[in-house]
């Protein structure tokens, strides 16, 4: 069983999709868009699991492991209901 990090590679993201990163250390969050990752940084073939192995924070000093995220657009909804 994996997560669906481990599942899905960089290449697979639809265009225009962005990854949440936040330092577990110091809290710096940084948006990484999937054009940089497969363009920029020739990612595509990677999984997002590696990705996030390998990402560091880049707050002088700092350097702590990055934590991975989707970012969805649109998709957040309230909770329609209620008690009759």
């Amino acid at each position: 069983m994996g997560s669906w990090k481990s599942k899905l590679r960089c290449g697979d993201l639809p265009e225009g999709a962005k990854l949440e990163a936040v330092c577990r250390r110091c809290g710096q969050v940084r948006y990484l868009t999937r054009g940089y990752l497969v363009d920029e940084r020739a990612a595509g073939h990677l999984y997002i699991d590696e990705i996030e192995a390998r990402s560091r924070c880049r707050v002088l000093g700092c350097k702590g492991r990055m934590r991975l995220a989707m970012m969805h657009r649109n998709q957040t909804s309230g909770f329609v209901g209620g008690m009759a």
